[in-house]
């Protein structure tokens, strides 16, 4: 009965659990510049660290070096918003978001594709006993919203016809 009721974990396990998958970027998209958006700002950071793993290069878009491809970020919009109170009226529940739209450009012929949109959002419990912590959360969320955002940027990438 023991070993039943094991097995029966253990296999309802492997159906819960995937990894994502891994972005690789064509020769075409691996030298990309960002327009509208300041390379200093924590969402471009997350992007080039997440582009470098996927083989690519973040270039400047001041920079005359070339690049393959252009992203244009436009109506960039994040933030957190109260989801939930206690008993005492109190926040309990934030929303924490972030929103882009992006345009991606071929630069050797000038070729746009359809303005993208991207919404990401996830919840945090908020407790005044562990403020401290709780910044911590949020900004491990945020950093985790940019990554996400730019992982789908480049899954859109991979994906894309030539």
């Amino acid at each position: 009965m023991l070993l039943t009721l094991q097995s029966l974990l253990l296999s309802a396990c492997g159906n819960s659990f995937h990894l994502r998958e891994e972005v690789k970027l064509p020769n075409i998209y691996q030298k990309i510049k960002l327009e509208n958006i300041s390379l200093d700002s924590d969402f471009s950071k997350a992007f080039e660290r997440t582009l470098e793993e996927a083989g690519g290069e973040l270039i400047d878009a001041s920079s005359r070096q070339p690049a393959n491809t252009k992203i244009i970020i436009e109506n960039l919009r994040e933030g957190k918003r109260v989801v939930a109170y206690t008993s005492e009226r109190k926040a309990r529940v934030y929303l924490v978001f972030l929103k882009l739209d992006y345009t991606v450009q071929k630069l050797n012929n000038g070729q746009k594709q359809a303005k993208q949109r991207i919404s990401l959002d996830k919840t945090f419990i908020y407790d005044a006993n562990f403020a401290l912590g709780k910044a911590e959360e949020e900004k491990q969320i945020r950093e985790g919203l940019y990554s996400e955002a730019a992982r789908l940027i480049l899954l859109n990438l991979k994906y894309r016809r030539k």
